[in-house]
């Protein structure tokens, strides 16, 4: 179990590494930043003062250094546009942005696992092949799309919620519902084959055998072995219901780290950019050992080792 832990903790760590590395280098092919603070008819003198006060004209391999030790004690360095701590703003956009993956992430579990469960026990019915519909609809249709469809029917036809911004639990259904469209398809798609798959197993079948109802082999032996995979499944959502809200963010203007990002793109904010990647690649991380760690709990061959 510890070894298993060690090992997993490793590459965790070599993985930040490497995305530290990476989104240095892609944020600096973007374009120079300087281009963007100052106005077209600025003398190259100028220029070239601004960028070495921003430290642009040394190496990259410096200024990698001093970015990742920043890095290792949490400084992100200052944004280039506010010179504003770059840990402040995401501190300040994160409770926004998990208040609406938390939203989307307990929506498409709440519905997704009842829904899987029901269409793969009394499949080929009419629920059935409506929960499909929807299930592939809702994996197929784009992000963007869902958001702007719903905010036409809901908000500009029947005018019962708002469009966009934050504010009470009526700002929040929308784009909760956006977020957790394609997590809520995905969800029941995986419930229901899993189950479908352990209800056609040997072992179910010898608890026929055996006579027990139908009702504990549902529940006490085919759902606890077919909820293993929607387990590893609620990693990958648990850190996309963080990191996955950067369209639905732009889309109904909420205030959060995606909307943050997509400025700072727009802008070449260097120090935003990076953080932010950072911050979502932790949060990864940190969702995949957490799911590491439950299978290595449930599993008795990766406790012994």
């Amino acid at each position: 179990m510890w070894r298993f832990l060690v090992v997993r903790t490793a590459q965790g760590i070599m993985t930040l590494l490497a995305v530290t590395l990476i989104i240095f280098i892609i944020s600096r092919l973007t374009g120079d930043p300087v281009n963007f603070l100052m106005p077209q008819e600025a003398t190259i003198e100028a220029r070239n003062a601004l960028r070495e006060a921003l430290g642009f004209n040394r190496p990259w391999i410096v200024q990698y250094g001093d970015f990742l030790g920043g890095v290792l004690v949490g400084d992100f360095g200052e944004s280039i546009s506010t010179q504003r701590p770059v840990s402040e703003m995401i501190l300040q956009r994160l409770p926004a942005t998990f208040q609406l993956g938390g939203a989307a992430l307990l929506l498409a579990l709440a519905l997704g696992i009842p829904l899987g469960v029901y269409s793969g026990y009394w499949r080929d019915g009419v629920l059935d092949r409506l929960t499909r519909f929807f299930a592939v609809l809702g994996q197929s249709a784009p992000t963007f799309w869902v958001g702007i469809i719903l905010v036409l029917v809901f908000s500009l036809q029947f005018n019962l919620l708002p469009t966009g911004g934050r504010g009470g639990i009526e700002h929040l259904i929308l784009p909760a519902m956006t977020m957790a469209w394609a997590s809520l398809a995905g969800v029941t798609r995986l419930m229901r084959s899993s189950l479908m798959e352990n209800l056609e197993s040997d072992y179910v079948t010898f608890c026929r055998i055996k006579g027990l109802s139908e009702r504990m082999i549902l529940w006490k032996h085919a759902f606890r072995n077919a909820f293993l995979p929607v387990l590893t499944f609620g990693g990958v959502l648990a850190a996309n219901a963080v990191t996955g809200s950067v369209v639905t963010e732009a889309v109904f203007v909420w205030p959060g780290m995606g909307r943050l990002l997509i400025d700072a793109i727009d802008g070449r904010d260097f120090p935003v950019v990076q953080g932010i990647v950072i911050v979502y690649s932790a949060v990864y991380v940190a969702c995949a050992l957490a799911v590491d760690l439950l299978y290595a709990y449930l599993n008795p061959r990766l406790r012994a080792q």
